[in-house]
């Protein structure tokens, strides 16, 4: 029974810390495209595009460029009319909306709340998951709720 409550702490513990140490480390590579966020605190940085099979995933992470955002968000949640409208693909005149699942939940975070501390450069992070375009298309434009238009992002096939 000791070892099982160690084990549960332990992952827990890792589950705090871990994001932590992930959002702390400098990125490697440029972000694919940027935006700022309406309300000119943090700046939207796409870090991922990949198309696997029938589904483009896309990810974001927000730059703090203010101080203390903590509590602040983005958006509070995805509503039938936000899905339509606010969150989206585009590639020419076609929009891809956001997958969900089988109970209509879309395959994005419900909610972003920005947090922000001493050291660390980004505040939040966000992703999507979308209907792939066809393999001729390379590049694609997203649509966050809050956010200026992101694009062109360049695709990644896997």
């Amino acid at each position: 029974m000791k070892r099982m409550k160690n084990f549960v702490a332990s992952c827990l513990l890792t589950a705090l810390v871990v994001p932590s140490v992930v959002l702390a480390e400098e990125p490697s590579a440029a972000p694919l495209a940027t935006g700022m966020v309406s309300a000119g605190t943090a700046e939207a940085q796409v870090v991922e595009a990949v198309r696997h099979g029938d589904i483009l995933t896309v990810k974001v992470r927000f730059k703090g460029l203010a101080d203390n955002l903590t509590g602040q968000s983005l958006y509070t949640g995805i509503d039938k009319d936000a899905l339509a409208k606010s969150f989206y693909l585009l590639v020419g005149n076609k929009k891809y909306l956001l997958l969900t699942d089988s109970n209509g939940v879309p395959l994005a975070p419900n909610s972003v709340m920005f947090s922000s501390r001493a050291g660390v450069p980004y505040v939040g992070s966000w992703y999507g998951s979308f209907p792939a375009p066809p393999k001729d298309v390379k590049e694609v434009y997203l649509t966050i709720e809050n956010v200026e238009p992101l694009g062109p992002i360049a695709i990644t096939d896997r």
